[in-house]
């Protein structure tokens, strides 16, 4: 076992967080592609049931996800105090301990959705000739749920110590199994949809067994269980776990209400929506990885007590969110006429996307600063001002906002609406964590 000497708390933190960022981006992105690999490959057997079948167990799979999140962003914070502090002699205890809590979560929200599995199977149609097979594949999807959590638990885990790029490597192992044996099980094989299952079963094992190599050679594990530590690191995890996973649920309901409202506007319309929504989950996942990529840095040095090196990382994370949000802005623009007509669409799908591409990245600037607010407020043990706003955004920073729009300006109108109602209340929350961070420099400055 290698103790972690080399952390945040030292060295260019500019350099620091373009790394971090870059490389919990690039893993996001990495997992966004092969989903959508996966769904091609299924769409390519001529079987609507099949891809069917896929987006049911997707969905169950960030269902799951989801849950879990909470508990490693939290215990990846523990992790960091302590390297920060200094304390890495109980790291090897308090990682394996987080790793045990995590999968036994996702083990539980896996076995749940398992006694549903019938009801999940029935959406297909009981009568479908392929309805047997698709159950096998949902079931297979969940038992593979468990190891990503592993997978990710451990990239967390790393980050949470330094490196970065053995986490990147985590979880890029797993992408380039499933994209690699996928075509092979499913077509050269014929396995088909049982292909499918068996591929996203292997790719999460090896994504959890390298993770637990690095682990184990980089940070440190040990054999000794304790029950008195699952419940003292269970505890104090869920001081964290609890509200994060509170904010994520807000989330679904309201993008359920947008899509409600959009599909009163047509079939056009909402095809033009599912290209944009694979759009931003790539154009954007450099926001979405911000905290999992800032946590780690600012609780390190909030660990060491050094104040500066926290706002420098502040100031840094700033200009890697603005620079980011200027440039896809500018490729948005080259692309939007373009976009609409390379996958189809015309009409009213055409309008929304060129729309969108004009307009939306504007209101995406706030929303991705938004993500720093939310990394400061669970480093300095605020969590739940992440709840709070996650559910103030879905509620009065979503409802009258899309019905505005919607009478405005239509189609357009509605996510416009929503990306404005958002950053509206984005920029609360930004003044909120900036009142935060303040007060704790005070706190520690005065103590």
């Amino acid at each position: 076992m290698k103790i972690p000497t080399t952390t945040f708390t030292r060295g260019v933190i500019g350099h620091h967080v373009l790394v971090m960022s870059s490389t919990s981006a690039l893993a996001l992105l990495a997992i966004f592609l092969t989903d959508i690999l996966t769904l091609t490959y299924i769409a390519m057997l001529r079987d609507e049931a099949l891809v069917a079948a896929v987006g049911i167990a997707k969905t169950l799979a960030f269902f799951n996800s989801s849950l879990v999140a909470g508990i490693i962003v939290a215990a990846g914070t523990m992790i960091s105090r302590r390297v920060g502090q200094g304390a890495c002699a109980s790291l090897p205890a308090l990682v394996t301990h987080m790793l045990i809590l995590a999968t036994l979560a996702s083990a539980l929200v896996a076995f749940i959705q398992w006694l549903f599995l019938g009801f999940f199977a029935g959406l297909l149609g009981a009568n479908a000739p392929t309805s047997g097979v698709a159950r096998q594949f949902i079931a297979m999807t969940l038992l593979a749920s468990p190891l990503m959590t592993i997978t990710q638990a451990a990239a967390q885990g790393l980050r949470a110590c330094g490196h970065s790029v053995r986490a990147l490597a985590v979880v890029l192992a797993a992408a380039m199994c499933l994209a690699v044996v996928d075509p092979l099980l499913i077509f050269v094989l014929d396995f088909k949809l049982w292909g499918a299952g068996l591929s996203c079963l292997l790719a999460a094992a090896t994504g959890a067994l390298l993770g637990l190599q690095q682990l184990h050679r980089h940070v440190g594990l040990t054999a000794r269980i304790r029950w008195r530590l699952l419940r003292l690191y269970g505890g104090r995890i869920n001081r964290v776990a609890l509200p994060f996973t509170l904010g994520s649920l807000a989330m679904p309901l309201a993008l359920t209400y947008t899509m409600a409202q959009l599909a009163t506007f047509g079939v056009s319309v909402m095809a033009g929506m599912a290209l944009m929504d694979r759009v931003l989950q790539i154009a954007y996942c450099l926001y979405f990885a911000l905290p999992g990529a800032l946590v780690p840095i600012l609780a390190q040095n909030l660990g060491a007590g050094d104040g500066l090196r926290v706002q420098a990382t502040l100031r840094s994370a700033c200009k890697v969110v603005l620079g980011h949000g200027l440039a896809v802005w500018a490729v948005l623009l080259l692309v939007s006429g373009w976009l609409g007509p390379q996958f189809g669409l015309s009409g009213p799908g055409q309008h929304l996307v060129e729309q969108l591409c004009r307009f939306g990245p504007g209101p995406w600037l706030l929303i991705g600063l938004d993500f720093i607010a939310i990394s400061l407020f669970i480093s300095r043990g605020r969590v739940w001002w992440v709840p709070a706003y996650a559910w103030l955004r879905a509620t009065l920073g979503t409802v009258p906002f899309i019905w505005v729009g919607a009478q405005a300006y239509g189609a357009s109108g509605v996510m416009l609406g929503l990306w404005c109602g958002n950053a509206l209340v984005a920029l609360i929350s930004i003044a909120t964590a900036v009142t935060v961070n303040r007060r704790g420099r005070y706190w520690a400055h005065e103590h």
